[in-house]
């Protein structure tokens, strides 16, 4: 049963971002993100369709961890247009105390963390079939995310200063990219400024499944 943006709405008001957690309302939104965004449902956009940066260490025949490197995958996008649709069904809901169209303030950061989570989720799964593992049932549900590392914030730039350049100035040097701020839970990396639209890479544990073996299958004979 899919759960309609509606109630969507209304869990958000009454709940944290586990309540989205749910398979039916996931698949909910990302089937109408294909249907009305024209998205053919892909976590990443790489040619070849596979996620780049994706460490997968096997725990036992059934368990595995698996670290998606944000460098590496570019999962900014997939999170951008889930929190775009979420957001523009809730703007067509009524929220009393507010004009329509007007989403209120205190919800933003539960959809910003259903954009995250429902990402990271994505991407697991994305991992574990790509590299010949099948997901369980239950395990988009028990996976755990730990170590969540997002970009730094944009350094406000600062005003030129109106003094004369001596001839003897020395070349200033080119200062190292800001390493990226590193957080236990998504909670707290959405409280350090994860923004949708963002990459982010994180490790996830619990991911249960199958190894499936390669089946390789004989070309036919030439006539």
């Amino acid at each position: 049963m899919k759960i309609q943006p509606l109630l969507l709405a209304a869990a958000a008001a009454a709940a944290p971002v586990e309540a989205f957690q749910s398979g039916c309302a996931t698949r909910h939104i990302i089937s109408s993100l294909r249907a009305e965004e024209q998205w053919s449902g892909e976590v990443v956009n790489d040619a070849d369709g596979r996620i780049r940066g994706c460490t997968i260490t096997t725990i036992s025949e059934t368990e595995f961890e698996i670290q998606i490197d944000g460098n590496e995958a570019d999962l900014g996008n997939f999170g951008n247009v889930v929190y775009r649709k979420i957001t523009a069904d809730a703007k067509r809901q009524s929220f009393q105390g507010f004009r329509p169209g007007t989403i209120p303030p205190h919800l933003l950061p539960t959809y910003k963390g259903f954009a995250m989570d429902e990402v990271a989720r994505e991407a697991v799964l994305e991992a574990m079939q790509q590299n010949n593992i099948r997901p369980f049932d239950s395990c988009r549900t028990e996976m755990e995310f730990e170590a969540v590392s997002i970009p730094p914030k944009p350094k406000k730039k600062r005003k030129k200063s109106r003094k004369r350049k001596t001839t003897a100035e020395a070349p200033t040097e080119e200062e190292a990219p800001p390493a990226w701020e590193t957080y236990d839970t998504m909670k707290e990396a959405l409280k350090g400024g994860w923004e949708p639209g963002q990459s982010f890479s994180f490790v996830a544990k619990n991911c249960k499944g199958q190894k499936v073996k390669e089946v390789e299958t004989e070309r036919p004979p030439v006539i």
